[in-house]
């Protein structure tokens, strides 16, 4: 017998004994399957279950029971709003899941509520208090992975602001909102809106806090104090762009306001400029008037329904509120660019039952400082809260973080 053929009779004992080996563990366990064989649904993973059979089973996947660990959710908070009995609270969540997170706030020790961040990690929360002092203590929770955030304390102290607004000998139910010392030249088609060459002029619009009798609005009821000391009577006062029946409270103001050298201190009703009811607002003045190189701000944020006279039609389907944004002046996308999805987004709507939005649409359908923020909650609106560098005035200068307090128009 050659070795090649001794070779070949030990590879085929050995093989039989495997093979015979095999065929016994089938034997013993005969619900034993190869698991190759079994497949399951989409969204489903094979698991083993000793009671079953064949010793396993499809069960829906869950990333959740694979054990895996996030950091701890990361609060921070954006803006505290108070005004004097209610305060808003925005903030952000820095975590993977952010729809899984819980924030929680407590008031000393009074309770706690709650809310959960949207899918980018954005929440809010109100609180009424009349107290004058007292803290918030905010935290965020992931619960599935039992890991809690920092807690953010948050102080409010209104008694340091009590008493600081004196007397100052003007009506007290009404006021000037703003005066924005918009451009320092105005373009020749503002000539248009007083009815005479104004190109060149600095434009200022005033806005007020209550609607004007459109007659009474004249140059002469009018004066801008410069910081040299001069008087100066505008060379026109007009409503015009912002004379829809919503509005009819912003008057700009053109004229030599000290673009060279010498800058506005002081505006001043000086006639009988006179609101929709009759009541003279002889007197009015501020001296809080925005410099040419501050962007503008959002003064007045008013709710209405979306049928109220002079919306009609203006807002997508599906609006059930309207907030119309009285800005310091006139707002346009960079670049004097319609408004878009930019400003859409970066406009957060903070509602009564805690929630945030982005409005359904802005519209802006001529070149006054008014814009409507069409809204699909029902829930309603009680804060506007208005992101950096995405409002630009004429002189495309963006607006800084801006917000108002929502009142019924």
């Amino acid at each position: 017998m050659n070795r090649d053929f001794v070779w070949l009779i030990i590879v085929i004992i050995l093989g039989g004994n495997t093979l015979v080996m095999h065929n016994s563990e089938k034997a013993i366990d005969p619900n034993l399957i190869d698991i190759e064989e079994l497949t399951c649904s989409l969204g489903e993973i094979l698991v083993s279950n000793v009671s079953l059979g064949e010793g396993y089973e499809c069960t829906e996947f869950d990333p959740h029971s694979i054990t895996h660990a996030h950091p701890a959710p990361v609060l921070s908070v954006s803006k505290v709003i108070d005004d004097g009995s209610t305060i808003a609270i925005l903030g952000d969540i820095d975590h993977r899941h952010p729809d899984e997170i819980s924030v929680r706030l407590s008031l000393d020790e009074d309770g706690t509520i709650s809310t959960q961040p949207n899918m980018d990690g954005v929440w809010s929360l109100t609180v009424n208090s009349s107290a004058e002092q007292f803290y918030l203590n905010i935290t965020a929770h992931h619960d599935l992975e039992e890991t809690t955030s920092n807690t953010t304390f948050i102080e409010i102290n209104r008694t340091a602001s009590a008493g600081e607004n004196g007397e100052t000998g003007q009506s007290q139910n009404f006021s000037i909102l703003s005066a924005y010392h918009g451009l320092d030249e105005l373009p020749l088609a503002a000539s248009l809106l007083c009815g005479f060459n104004v190109a060149g002029d600095d434009g200022m619009p005033v806005v007020f806090s209550t609607q004007l009798q459109v007659d009474s609005v004249v140059p002469e009821s009018f004066l801008v104090v410069r910081s040299d000391g001069e008087s100066v009577v505008p060379n026109c006062a007009t409503l015009h762009p912002a004379d829809e029946p919503l509005e009819l409270r912003t008057v700009l103001l053109t004229g030599d306001f000290g673009t060279f050298g010498e800058t506005p201190l002081r505006v001043e009703v000086a006639g009988p400029v006179l609101t929709v009811d009759g009541e003279s607002l002889l007197g009015l003045s501020t001296e809080d008037i925005t410099p040419l190189e501050d962007g503008p701000r959002v003064v007045l944020a008013e709710r209405f329904a979306p049928d109220t006279n002079g919306l009609a039609g203006e807002c997508p389907d599906g609006t059930v509120q309207v907030v119309q944004l009285t800005w310091e002046g006139g707002v346009t996308g960079p670049d004097n660019a319609a408004l878009g999805e930019d400003q859409r987004l970066g406009t957060l709507v903070l509602l009564e039952d805690g929630s945030t939005v982005n409005p359904l649409a802005l519209v802006d359908d001529d070149p006054d400082n008014h814009v409507l923020a069409c809204l699909a909650e029902d829930s309603p609106a009680q804060w506007v809260v208005v992101n950096t560098g995405l409002f630009h005035d004429p002189g495309d200068i963006a607006n800084p973080a801006t917000h108002a307090e929502v009142i019924d128009g």
